[in-house]
């Protein structure tokens, strides 16, 4: 996976805004090269709709302006609100909302518009696992009722949960999440990004993942919260069989042991699809 922004990052003005917050979590990109090849990858169409998650001090807003005439910035911190609408605040394709994106109606918004909608944002890293099943729930429920706008969502995530969301089966890097991931979308990561494309620069390295969204429902689950426990459950002890994981859960069938099922197998062996068959086999 190739490394963008090691050298252009050193010539790349300080961008003006309020200082990071530590308490937020907040890495301010400020490598204009990184930012204008993340807007490159959304792959925009004019009359794209786009919501930025935590636009920060604005650069990858600029750029986003620059090539879509609808954009939805939502950003939680006062401080920088108030810089972003003094610096932008003008433009009419820019909607700035105070708030926080995990509160945000995206399914209202979805629905006011017919048109194409990519997500994009630099997400906190004590924030991302919130922020994605936020986006997958959503995701999922949408994809039930047939043919949707929602198209995707470019992300830039640690390094780790990024590899995560996009691994397939039976490697280290597979777990629940990518699980709940391969539900809704496909996954792939686009490039890695390191710490000095930040301020201040985080201690592990980036990366910029695009989940492009199943225009329709591809896997069906009965019940969303039990199949949520039923994966988080056996990943707690990722490195056990399903014989012995499968004990701690209350609501399965009293007979599943005798199911047609390889129970010696673990977790991280299983797609997104087996798993739901090992959950319509031993849901009581």
């Amino acid at each position: 996976m190739h490394i963008i922004g090691k050298t252009a990052v050193r010539n790349a003005p300080r961008l003006h805004g309020p200082r990071p917050l530590k308490e937020l979590g907040q890495h301010f990109l400020q490598d204009e090269e990184i930012a204008s090849q993340i807007v490159e990858s959304l792959r925009l169409r004019w009359e794209d709709r786009v919501v930025e998650i935590g636009p920060g001090r604005g650069v990858l807003l600029r750029f986003l302006l620059k090539q879509s005439h609808k954009v939805t910035a939502v950003e939680l911190d006062a401080r920088l609100m108030k810089s972003l609408t003094s610096a932008f605040g003008g433009h009419p394709g820019l909607n700035l909302i105070f708030g926080d994106f995990l509160e945000y109606d995206l399914r209202k918004y979805l629905s006011e518009d017919v048109s194409r909608v990519k997500i994009v944002g630099n997400i906190p890293y004590s924030l991302s696992s919130s922020i994605l099943f936020y986006i997958f729930e959503i995701a999922g429920d949408i994809q039930k009722t047939g043919d949707h706008n929602l198209d995707s969502a470019t992300l830039m995530l640690q390094r780790e949960v990024a590899y995560r969301i996009c691994a397939g089966p039976g490697g280290r890097d597979y777990g629940g999440i990518t699980v709940f991931r391969s539900l809704v979308a496909e996954a792939e990561v686009l490039f890695d990004v390191p710490p000095n494309a930040f301020v201040p620069p985080p201690k592990v390295m980036s990366s910029v993942i695009r989940l492009t969204f199943f225009p329709q429902e591809k896997y069906k689950v009965a019940d969303y919260h039990l199949f949520r426990d039923l994966v988080h459950t056996v990943f707690r002890q990722r490195r056990k069989m399903l014989k012995n994981t499968l004990k701690g859960l209350t609501w399965i069938r009293q007979d599943w042991a005798n199911t047609s099922f390889d129970f010696t197998q673990r977790p991280e062996d299983l797609s997104a699809e087996e798993f739901i068959r090992l959950f319509n086999l031993i849901r009581n």
